[in-house]
């Protein structure tokens, strides 16, 4: 996904020889994200957490409070996760768009368990309220940053001036998350993913026919 995340982290001064504080707040999110991936939700073990990341129990409580915070920030960090592998690269925005979309589906183990903790957290919203505005904001995030770069296509010629933005943004992230669904559960391989969602993004960069959509 092409988001940044909102929320800054101070670092502050700690002991000779101690891990930073934001390295820890890193680990612990990072061995959320993993459990997650591999357990969902439900088997999230805060206890088995803390100690996946050399931590304590009483640490994840200090950053985050209560389990929802800590639902919450993994999601944040999801999405920083994911800006690491998916940089539009130099050149015409249509073929930066299309790299940016398909780097979503990689052989890497990262890439899968950054998509599969996503993807069951985004599961987990349609019983779990308040993941909801989370799980909305940052996939606005994403959407406006495909728009984005459909406007530059407009601008540099790449991309046909009647693509509308959001609308294609919206179709774009929602095929994304589909393929990467297949992909996740073995129904297709990742050369058999990227290729789907690049001709299915081409279909939709070519299309004309999407309603615009009220910011």
């Amino acid at each position: 996904m092409l988001i940044k995340s909102s929320v800054a982290t101070i670092a502050a001064p700690t002991p000779l020889g101690s891990k930073p504080m934001t390295d820890r707040r890193t680990s612990l999110l990072n061995a959320a994200v993993e459990q997650i991936a591999s357990r969902g939700t439900r088997g999230l073990r805060v206890d088995e957490v803390a100690k996946s990341a050399g931590a304590s129990t009483a640490l994840i409580y200090h950053y985050f409070g209560d389990r929802s915070t800590f639902l919450k920030a993994a999601l944040e960090h999801i999405g920083d996760r994911a800006d690491q592998y998916t940089e539009p690269i130099d050149g015409l925005a249509r073929e930066m768009l299309l790299n940016v979309l398909t780097d979503e589906i990689q052989d890497n183990k990262e890439v899968r368990t950054n998509s599969a903790a996503w993807g069951e957290l985004r599961d987990t919203a349609v019983f779990d309220a308040e993941l909801r505005p989370t799980i909305a904001r940052l996939t606005r995030k994403w959407v406006d940053d495909i728009a984005d770069l459909i406007r530059i296509g407009h601008v540099d010629g790449s991309i046909r001036t009647q693509v509308e933005p959001m609308a294609t943004g919206i179709a774009l992230s929602a095929l994304v998350e589909g393929i990467s669904g297949r992909w996740l559960t073995d129904q297709m391989t990742v050369s058999e993913s990227r290729s789907h969602l690049r001709s299915a993004a081409s279909v939709l960069l070519d299309a004309s026919e999407m309603s615009a959509v009220s910011r």
